[in-house]
Protein backbone atom coordinates (compact mmCIF):
# COMPACT_ATOMS: atom_id res chain seq x y z
CA UNK A 1 0.00 0.00 0.00
CA UNK A 2 0.88 3.59 -0.48
CA UNK A 3 1.43 5.81 2.29
CA UNK A 4 3.20 9.72 2.55
CA UNK A 5 5.88 10.63 4.98
CA UNK A 6 6.59 14.49 5.36
CA UNK A 7 8.29 16.83 7.39
CA UNK A 8 9.21 20.58 7.08
CA UNK A 9 11.27 21.97 9.08
CA UNK A 10 13.06 25.46 9.20
CA UNK A 11 15.31 24.59 6.77
CA UNK A 12 14.66 20.86 5.50
CA UNK A 13 11.42 20.13 3.56
CA UNK A 14 10.62 16.34 3.19
CA UNK A 15 7.80 14.94 1.20
CA UNK A 16 7.61 11.83 -0.24
CA UNK A 17 5.72 8.33 -1.00
CA UNK A 18 6.61 4.80 0.52
CA UNK A 19 5.47 1.47 -0.55
CA UNK A 20 4.41 -0.65 2.80
CA UNK A 21 3.02 -3.47 4.32
CA UNK A 22 -0.93 -3.55 4.91
CA UNK A 23 0.05 -3.91 8.67
CA UNK A 24 2.66 -1.36 9.08
CA UNK A 25 2.38 0.82 12.09
CA UNK A 26 3.75 4.17 12.34
CA UNK A 27 6.53 2.86 14.77
CA UNK A 28 7.54 0.52 12.11
CA UNK A 29 7.93 3.52 9.27
CA UNK A 30 9.70 5.72 11.63
CA UNK A 31 12.39 2.85 11.39
CA UNK A 32 13.03 2.53 7.74
CA UNK A 33 16.72 3.91 7.38
CA UNK A 34 15.30 6.94 4.88
CA UNK A 35 13.32 8.25 7.71
CA UNK A 36 15.63 7.33 10.72
CA UNK A 37 17.97 8.95 8.85
CA UNK A 38 15.68 12.22 8.44
CA UNK A 39 14.73 11.79 12.68
CA UNK A 40 18.29 11.50 13.95
CA UNK A 41 18.62 15.29 11.88
CA UNK A 42 15.79 16.57 14.15
CA UNK A 43 16.99 18.63 17.35
CA UNK A 44 13.87 19.94 18.87
CA UNK A 45 11.20 17.73 20.44
CA UNK A 46 9.52 15.64 18.14
CA UNK A 47 5.62 14.98 18.01
CA UNK A 48 4.35 12.77 15.32
CA UNK A 49 0.91 12.85 14.30
CA UNK A 50 -1.12 10.88 11.24
CA UNK A 51 -3.41 13.43 8.46
CA UNK A 52 -3.20 16.26 11.02
CA UNK A 53 -4.08 14.24 14.18
CA UNK A 54 -1.39 13.86 16.59
CA UNK A 55 -0.69 10.09 18.11
CA UNK A 56 -0.23 11.22 21.30
CA UNK A 57 -2.13 8.20 23.37
CA UNK A 58 -5.11 9.78 24.40
CA UNK A 59 -7.33 10.47 21.97
CA UNK A 60 -5.33 8.82 18.79
CA UNK A 61 -3.25 5.63 19.73
CA UNK A 62 1.09 5.63 19.93
CA UNK A 63 2.46 5.63 16.82
CA UNK A 64 3.82 2.07 17.86
CA UNK A 65 -0.09 0.90 17.78
CA UNK A 66 -1.36 3.33 14.90
CA UNK A 67 -1.98 0.75 11.88
CA UNK A 68 -1.83 2.68 8.55
CA UNK A 69 -4.53 2.56 5.79
CA UNK A 70 -3.73 3.33 2.22
CA UNK A 71 -2.92 7.11 1.35
CA UNK A 72 -2.39 8.12 4.97
CA UNK A 73 -0.03 10.26 5.35
CA UNK A 74 2.65 10.42 8.34
CA UNK A 75 3.59 13.82 9.55
CA UNK A 76 6.44 14.93 11.59
CA UNK A 77 5.63 18.29 13.64
CA UNK A 78 7.89 21.35 14.39
CA UNK A 79 7.24 24.20 17.66
CA UNK A 80 5.96 26.90 16.08
CA UNK A 81 7.48 29.86 15.97
CA UNK A 82 4.78 32.57 17.39
CA UNK A 83 0.84 31.44 18.39
CA UNK A 84 -1.44 31.88 15.94
CA UNK A 85 -3.72 33.92 18.15
CA UNK A 86 -0.61 36.49 18.74
CA UNK A 87 0.48 36.81 15.27
CA UNK A 88 -3.58 37.47 14.32
CA UNK A 89 -3.82 40.28 17.12
CA UNK A 90 -0.38 42.18 15.93
CA UNK A 91 -1.78 42.07 12.05
CA UNK A 92 -5.25 43.86 13.13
Amino acid sequence: MKIFFTYQGEQDKFFFSLDVSESSTVGEILELPKIKKIMNSITHKIIIGVNGEILDGTFKPIPERYRLTEGQRVEVYRPLKQDPKERRRQKA
